[in-house]
């Protein structure tokens, strides 16, 4: 599996399942913490799975 895929995917799952743990948990406790970290995590392996795969200068961005 390539690295990109693998990022999106992770990240994903933990996105989810930390939001999950801050819906269900009270504000505060060890889970609800844990579930916060999952979030900030998942997320950012999220947006990183898929700026790898970005051409950000594309045509106008390149210099003659």
């Amino acid at each position: 599996m390539e690295r990109f895929v693998g990022l999106i995917v992770a990240g994903g799952l933990a996105l989810v399942a930390g939001l999950w743990l801050l819906a269900l948990l009270e504000l505060g406790a060890v889970g609800w913490m844990l579930g916060l970290a999952l979030t900030v995590l998942g997320t950012g392996a999220l947006g990183s799975g898929i700026a790898s795969e970005l051409d950000l200068e594309g045509e106008f961005g390149r210099r003659p």
